[in-house]
């Protein structure tokens, strides 16, 4: 009767509440491990754009400075000055992504190194095969750092771009030299596990009508670190920059950069207000602030290098 009747209710209810949870479980396995795939040829398999030497209105030197894992090229742009910039490009990118200040910092009197580093196309590899963000590329940037000071340099600034950035986070995170003054970072990639959720988000589910939501993403970096040992702790510079973070840093951010969440940079300044001037790019994307903002993105630069000397 009635009573017979609910009983079966509650297991046919039972029977589809745990048949859910048991595809939302396969779902999450299975999109997990698929997007892990996704995430390590994408984001840690090596893929550099071929390096050729630019050539415009100024004047540059072909050198190598010496690293563990051997020489590596760079870019010397002389200058009468003894504070140094030294550009750190971006992941795949090379030492070119630099060139709209080449010639207005050597114009102010700044020598300037604008590096390789292991991975880039033919450098020396890393040893684990992947982009390592930061946690292993940050001794290439210590080694420029000597060589800058071995050939006359007396302050160092960074200029970097993107996952550049994060490698002069896990340099100067780990190194205490008294003589780097400062750093300018333009779409800075400094939490790359929330970099990963932001691109996910954006990016469609094969074969059903939405993105792929927050958990998916999560499953996808845990699987990630088991197959390839990342520790997405370690490349969370934002975080860490509240107690590390010792050095005054200029940050370019576009609005609408669709690559790294404006998000972080934010919460990089917020975490470190005297010492993080955010500057928003209104419709940029990314790396495209000095392509929005032209001279302005330029004299912004060299003012706030030229009030750290």
């Amino acid at each position: 009767g009635a009573e017979s009747r609910a009983v079966n209710s509650r297991t046919l209810f039972r029977g589809a509440f745990w048949t859910l949870i048991a595809l939302l479980l396969v779902f999450h396995v299975v999109g997990g491990w698929y997007f892990s795939g996704v995430l390590i040829a994408d984001a840690f398999e090596v893929d550099g754009d071929p390096i050729t030497v630019t050539s415009g209105d100024y004047e540059l030197e072909l050198v190598e400075y010496e690293t563990d894992l051997g020489p590596m090229d760079a870019w010397y742009f002389p200058a009468d000055g003894d504070t140094w910039v030294i550009h750190v490009h971006g992941k795949g990118a090379t030492p070119a992504e630099a060139e709209p200040l080449f010639g207005p910092l050597q114009d102010a009197g700044y020598p300037q190194l604008a590096i390789t580093y292991r991975n880039d196309d033919g450098q020396p590899d890393d040893p684990s095969g992947y982009y390592q963000y930061g946690t292993t590329e940050y001794r290439d940037i210590s080694d420029a750092v000597d060589y800058a000071l071995d050939n006359g340099a007396e302050r160092i600034f960074f200029n970097s771009y993107s996952t550049g950035a994060a490698h002069t986070l896990g340099f100067v995170f780990r190194e205490v030299r008294d003589r780097v003054i400062g750093a300018h970072f333009d779409s800075p990639n400094i939490d790359f596990g929330e970099t990963v959720s932001h691109n996910a988000s954006q990016r469609e589910l094969p074969l059903l009508p939405f993105n792929v939501p927050e958990t998916v993403s999560a499953v996808a970096k845990f699987f990630t670190s088991l197959r390839i040992g990342i520790s997405w702790q370690s490349l969370d510079y934002v975080e860490t920059s509240e107690t590390s973070l010792k050095i005054p840093v200029l940050v370019h951010h576009g609005t609408s950069d669709l690559s790294v969440p404006v998000e972080s940079s934010v919460e990089f300044a917020e975490l470190n207000p005297q010492l993080v001037q955010l500057i928003y790019v209104e419709g940029a994307d990314h790396v495209g602030a000095f392509e929005a903002q032209g001279d302005e993105y330029v004299e912004n630069v060299l003012a706030f290098l030229d009030n750290l000397e």
